[in-house]
């Protein structure tokens, strides 16, 4: 069996006055990828279903990027899958973005403008003929990535329940400046203190 990841990137994200989240489609079924695999809807259903139980027990989490494990790092979790729903072959998610210092990394990415994407996790076989996966494919998670192969997936910054006085502008901005550049020597603090 084979670790098989796909990605996407048109995501949008949202933040309440505490939380960060990310909402749009986090996978595509009948639809070849850039990977060229193709996921039936019948085993996507399947899979999205089997993480429900995970989703309302809180604990279905994704990682910063890709690992070569099958298995989820508590220590690399950057967010937190809150709910997923069928729009014709799209698998719409919403996650939030966990204040881990991972999930701070891509809270950072996302308020500064970088372009990131969502991207699926699972082990299975392929069909060398079909190129679609095959009844053995398990679906582990949604991963961020810098480059996702599902063509729909990436992640954009929105905020929500947030206001903005315009006439103190100038203030808030030296104001966030300074946050943002406290939080980055935190994650990078604690980064190297796990090395």
């Amino acid at each position: 069996m084979k670790l098989i990841t796909e990605t996407t990137y048109n995501i949008s994200t949202k933040k309440d006055d505490k939380s960060l989240f990310i909402e749009g489609i986090f996978s595509t079924a009948e639809e070849r990828n850039r990977n060229g695999r193709i996921y039936s809807k019948k085993i996507l259903e399947r899979e999205v279903d089997k993480l429900r139980e995970n989703i309302s027990n809180k604990s279905s989490l994704g990682e910063l990027e890709h690992p070569a494990s099958n298995t989820i790092t508590l220590e690399r979790a950057a967010i937190l899958i809150e709910d997923l729903v069928w729009e014709g072959n799209h698998v719409m998610g919403k996650a939030k973005v966990l204040s881990t210092p991972c999930g701070q990394i891509v809270k950072s990415l996302i308020e500064d403008g970088a372009r990131i994407g969502i991207s699926s996790r699972g082990l299975g076989t392929v069909n060398e003929k079909t190129n679609y996966v095959n009844e053995d494919f398990n679906l582990i998670c949604w991963d961020i990535v810098s480059t996702p192969s599902n063509r729909g997936s990436w992640v954009n910054g929105v905020l929500e329940s947030m206001d903005f006085d315009s006439s103190n502008q100038e203030k808030l901005i030296e104001q966030a400046k300074k946050e943002h550049q406290k939080k980055i020597f935190q994650v990078i603090d604690q980064i190297s203190k796990n090395l």
